[in-house]
């Protein structure tokens, strides 16, 4: 079975390297390999930055297409804003492979922490694009959620600053800049529940929640849907059970413009080959490839591998040896 897993960026590796880690520990390392698409389009321009919900739809239909082609069993799209796009995608009206989006977990992990305390309230924090959209609110109202439970703050630049040094003084004055805002307009409730909207944002969570915390003088819990979407993940594919199929379907060579970025520059290789990393006595390792049409650089291979590397070690891994594919999509 290949599964692709795709963000914008690398807020998604984090949903990578769980996946990667629970499908280890059921078993499944010998029938499974999974792809990391980083969707990125552009060195100094995302998703975010594009002027309107059509042209970032153009771009993400691309991005779909050099998926498909990987001929995948499933696409994970670990990414709110790219979950918030591919509604507005001519690949979603004519998609022949199943796809799964972030949304959905979100919006029903939130409405479970707000109906289990009905005294609380919830801040949503995600980019600009998916707290524009107003998915999840329009949603958590449908469920029956009152609107004035219900907080937004769209943190534009904090995605970016993030995968750029997660420790770093932007980092930080985004988080300032953004729970104050958040606090300015929070509902009332206690607990607020402080819900991440965006993967990125899961590298820095704590940190924000006790920003949140301190600023509105309240108790503040996250909830954070990355673990919820593994979930769902091996519920639509089977993975939980043992003696799973493997997929028929055999590799697609990469494009001959493959780059093989490695930790002292980079290498040509005729197609990206998956990290497999070592048997280990808690389960297989599953193997993961990293491909992504921007270059991205060792100190920020490296600082977000560190991140995932507990969790997934091969993952950490195949970011580090991850493969450019300058014409992508």
């Amino acid at each position: 079975m290949h599964l692709v897993i795709t963000d914008s960026g690398l807020g998604g590796l984090a949903v990578c390297a769980a996946a990667e880690r629970a499908l280890r520990q059921t078993g499944e390392g010998a029938v499974v390999r999974i792809t990391y698409f980083n969707a990125w389009p552009e060195p100094q321009r995302g998703y975010n930055d594009m002027p309107d919900i059509a042209s970032r739809a153009c771009v993400f239909d691309r991005a779909l297409a050099a998926m498909a082609a990987l001929r995948p069993d499933l696409i994970v799209i670990a990414c709110n804003t790219l979950s918030v796009v591919y509604g507005h995608t001519g690949f979603s009206r004519a998609a022949t492979i199943p796809v799964l989006g972030i949304v959905d977990a979100g919006v029903d992990l939130f409405f479970e922490a707000l109906t289990a305390d009905p005294h609380s309230s919830i801040a949503l924090f995600g980019t600009r694009t998916t707290i524009g959209s107003g998915i999840h609110r329009a949603r958590l109202v449908e469920k029956g959620i009152a609107p004035a439970r219900i907080g937004e703050v769209a943190c534009h630049g904090l995605a970016r600053a993030i995968e750029t040094d997660p420790d770093g003084d932007a980092v930080s004055a985004h988080v300032d800049r953004c729970t104050a805002a958040a606090c300015e307009g929070a509902p009332a409730g206690d607990p607020l529940w402080f819900g991440v909207c965006c993967t990125h944002y899961t590298y820095v969570r704590e940190r924000m929640r006790a920003a949140l915390e301190r600023r509105c003088s309240r108790p503040v819990r996250t909830v954070d849907p990355g673990d919820r979407l593994v979930a769902e993940l091996l519920r639509l594919t089977g993975t939980g059970v043992r003696g799973q199929a493997a997929s028929s379907n055999p590799p697609v060579p990469a494009p001959a413009s493959v780059q093989t970025g490695g930790l002292r520059g980079s290498t040509s290789s005729p197609r990206p080959e998956p990290v497999e990393g070592r048997t280990t006595d808690y389960g297989r390792p599953v193997p993961v490839t990293v491909v992504s049409k921007v270059e991205m650089d060792d100190p920020k291979r490296q600082s977000m591998a560190r991140r995932v590397e507990a969790v997934s070690p091969v993952t950490a891994a195949a970011l580090v040896a991850y493969t450019r594919v300058p014409d992508l999509f």
